[in-house]
């Protein structure tokens, strides 16, 4: 008949085995958890600048009711007011932006409730930086990026490269400026106030040139560390030795 000592002992291994056996089901559970991928949340490069977030609406100009319609001083352009560009590519919120030298830069916006007589066709301009003046004079050097163009979508796409300044080429720096106006109503007339109609748009901008030609060395372009497999820890191979040291002490 075994001792009370070797009873004990068989007691005290068996708890230990209990407690290994819990320890190692909690770190295991604790492992996963850590390591669930989050959905979304792999980062990319788009839309480094200028970006439109597309979720923001509050500019959008609300629809009026074709059965209630204005009327007196509280009616559409009677205000006197002219119409507005609310910028949304890039968003309203980055006053000067920064454009890739070299690129395509995507153009979109809205019009704000003052806008009753939306422009069919839209002119876009371009004026260079302070000290880029027209040959033989002091006036700004402006440029043509699109005439008479559609304004039915609401977008533009300009290529920096084929619509640039005739003989010159677009560096980086600051002190550029954009401006949309209505074909119909003419540059010249642009700034003149007219109830209801397109008042001239100028966005301040910037030019930049992108030195970015390769991601890190060694890790590929579409890498994403939340799906990578996660090696076993240590702390799991460690309750496992021991598991196994334990149950060869009981056979003994």
């Amino acid at each position: 008949m075994p001792g009370l000592a070797y009873v004990s002992r068989q007691l005290s291994l068996a708890v230990l085995l209990l407690y290994i056996l819990v320890a190692l089901m909690h770190s295991e559970t604790s492992a996963a958890d850590s390591g669930s991928v989050v959905e979304g949340s792999t980062p990319t490069r788009d839309n480094a600048f200028g970006i439109s977030l597309g979720s923001d609406n509050s500019d959008t100009p609300s629809k009026t009711s074709s059965s209630s319609k204005p009327s007196g001083s509280s009616s559409g352009s009677s205000n006197g007011q002219p119409g507005r560009i609310v910028m949304k590519t890039p968003p309203q919120s980055v006053q000067s932006p920064l454009f890739e030298t070299a690129s395509k830069v995507k153009l979109q916006w809205s019009y704000d409730n003052n806008m009753k007589k939306p422009p069919s066709k839209i002119t876009i301009r371009g004026q260079m930086p302070e000290g880029f003046n027209e040959p033989g004079t002091t006036k700004p050097l402006y440029w043509y990026i699109a005439q008479n163009v559609s304004a039915g979508n609401k977008a533009y796409t300009w290529d920096t490269v084929t619509e640039s300044p005739p003989g010159y080429t677009l560096r980086e720096g600051s002190g550029y400026k954009l401006y949309i106006i209505d074909s119909d109503i003419g540059w010249d007339n642009s700034t003149h106030v007219t109830a209801g109609k397109l008042f001239q748009f100028m966005l301040p901008f910037s030019m930049y040139n992108s030195r970015y030609t390769q991601t890190n060395d060694g890790v590929p372009n579409n890498y994403n560390p939340n799906a990578a497999s996660r090696p076993a820890s240590s702390s799991s191979s460690i309750l496992l030795a021991l598991l196994f040291a334990t149950i060869g002490a009981l056979v003994l």
